[in-house]
């Protein structure tokens, strides 16, 4: 569903406004006084507790009474913020209109108050600031509503004194000056900020709610458009001819080694690798908060395709820095759900993705939990596989690798292959997402697991988030997705989908589930004892 809600003094031009927004936008105009303030005021002498009022409201809104005036309204208004919250008004909208599947897009308008705005911007409805000079606000007044000049000055200051209308500009997602811009420009901006934050690529699942996506004037988002012009099969598979050259080539009994949780992805990964003709190792990383069924699964799996498997304790490879932002993402992650917070959110989220590079020294907050896992995840690479006397670690990761290039559009052919070496004279250890490289898809996947006998995890689909394989991610999803406005996980499963791994449905439906918790992340990392207690 999508929101649009529109706030200003009066006099600004919100009900025209919103009028010509809903003809455009094919849905329905919801007026605040018309749909809570009115029937309340009509029929309540004294308020009854909030959870009556809020099952009686869409009741009341049917029901015929007399003409309301603006200072019932008002009065109605301090009562309801008094009694109950001051973002009462949003909320009761909400109730009625938002909770409501017959509702797909709607305009909000006659809405009032600073902490009604608030609330809606908190809750991913896209608000509109309408801001006009006094002076044409007091001419509107006195033509609109035959007040006097100074009945029409005096309105103004009552409805910021009692609103703090103003103030409104600061939280808004666009304000625009109705003095300048005539009602065709002001709605032609409206639509634009409306079609940034609601489009969806036409490739994948990355929308204009996350603010590190750009689209092209095609449609599609930047990543996609970097990996059609990036892209070069013939790349690929000398890619995969160099993967090959390894086999045989370690310095003990294994030469290469291959991640495996025993989902879809790994299994199908290392079984290929086995027809390859290498002699994998097969080993899961652990930061000490797997999901309890992830280990057995992964022994499992090994043992029955016959191929040697270790677990390994990375947490030996978390620096202070690494600490350092466990902490403080933590902090974040229990402030109030507040608008401060979601603001403190968004910004994180566009910090963490300049510093999560293993090279970073900075300590950011990661709003997004795979962010700071992989400095520890990729350093073990590196490690582990330089122990065992080889130089290949392989992934059942099914996007490329270089993304980096892609967001600073760069030239550089799409490549499923990383390069590991911390020093001029380390030797290198390679990277390999071989799902990639095949250039295979979520069909022929089930089509190896079903050869195998693969029996599909209980309660699991076939795609989903990451949120099902990390219990610090599953303990951070619901929240940050509200707060984002977004999905943390959407970025990864759009790139699954724009190399034709998944269906833009399957991400979408994987997106749309949540996974229940009843662990903080502070919790999870103090039972994974990264954090003391």
């Amino acid at each position: 569903m999508n929101r649009v809600v529109i706030f200003g003094e009066p006099g600004s031009g919100k009900t025209t406004i919103a009028q010509e927004l809903s003809r455009r936008l094919n849905c329905k105009t919801i007026e605040a006084a018309t749909a809570v303030i009115f029937p309340i005021a009509a029929n309540y002498q004294k308020l009854p507790n909030e959870k009556t009022l809020l099952e009686n409201l869409d009741q009341l809104a049917t029901k015929k009474y007399s003409t309301v005036s603006r200072e019932q309204a008002r009065e109605t208004f301090t009562k309801l913020q008094h009694q109950y919250s001051p973002d009462f008004i949003a909320r009761a909208l909400h109730r009625l209109y938002v909770e409501n599947p017959k509702y797909k897009n709607i305009v909000f308008t006659g809405l009032r108050g600073l902490d009604n705005a608030k609330y809606c911007r908190l809750h991913n409805d896209i608000v509109i600031y309408l801001e006009t000079s006094e002076k044409d606000l007091i001419k509107r007044l006195m033509r609109d509503r035959d007040y006097t000049k100074q009945q029409a000055k005096i309105e103004i200051k009552t409805e910021q004194k009692l609103y703090k209308t103003k103030n409104i500009k600061k939280v808004a997602d666009l304000a625009i000056n109705t003095s300048t811009n005539n009602i065709a420009q002001t709605v032609k901006n409206i639509l634009a900020k409306h079609e940034s934050l609601t489009r969806m690529c036409k490739r994948c699942v990355n929308t204009g709610r996350n603010p590190a996506i750009k689209f092209d004037k095609n449609g599609y988002c930047h990543i996609c458009s970097a990996y059609e012009q990036h892209l070069d099969l013939k790349h690929l598979k000398k890619e995969l001819e160099f993967l090959k050259s390894f086999i045989g080539k370690g310095r003990g009994k294994h030469d290469v080694l291959v991640g495996i949780s025993g989902g879809k992805d790994s299994t199908a990964t290392l079984h290929t690798i086995k027809q390859m003709g290498f002699t994998p190792l097969a080993i899961t990383h652990n930061l000490g908060y797997l999901p309890e069924t992830t280990i057995p699964r992964a022994k499992h799996t090994a043992k029955f395709l016959k191929v040697d498997h270790e677990v390994i304790d990375i947490r030996s490879y978390i620096r202070k820095i690494d600490l350092a932002s466990y902490e403080k993402t933590v902090r974040l992650y229990e402030e109030p759900f507040t608008l401060e917070t979601k603001l403190k959110f968004q910004r994180a989220y566009q910090e963490g993705r300049q510093h999560y590079s293993v090279k970073c020294q900075h300590s950011p907050i990661f709003v997004r939990s795979c962010q700071l896992c992989r400095r520890m995840v990729v350093r073990s690479y590196y490690g582990e596989a330089i122990k065992r006397g080889v130089n290949v670690m392989i992934l059942g990761i099914n996007e490329w690798t270089n993304l980096s290039a892609a967001q600073k559009g760069s030239n550089y052919k799409v490549s499923g292959v990383r390069k590991l070496q911390p020093t001029k004279n380390s030797r290198p250890v390679y990277v390999f997402h071989l799902p990639f490289i095949l250039q295979r898809n979520s069909k022929e996947t089930k089509k190896i697991l079903d050869k195998l006998g693969w029996e599909p995890p209980k309660f699991e689909d076939f795609i989903e988030s990451n949120s099902n394989s990390c219990l610090y991610a599953r303990s951070m999803e619901r929240m940050a997705k509200r707060l984002l406005g977004f999905h943390p996980d959407s970025t990864r499963l759009a790139r699954e989908v724009t190399v034709g791994f998944i269906t833009k449905a399957q991400a979408l439906k994987a997106l749309g589930k949540l996974h229940p918790y009843k662990y903080t992340p502070r919790q999870v990392l103090e039972r994974a004892k990264i954090l003391k207690k």
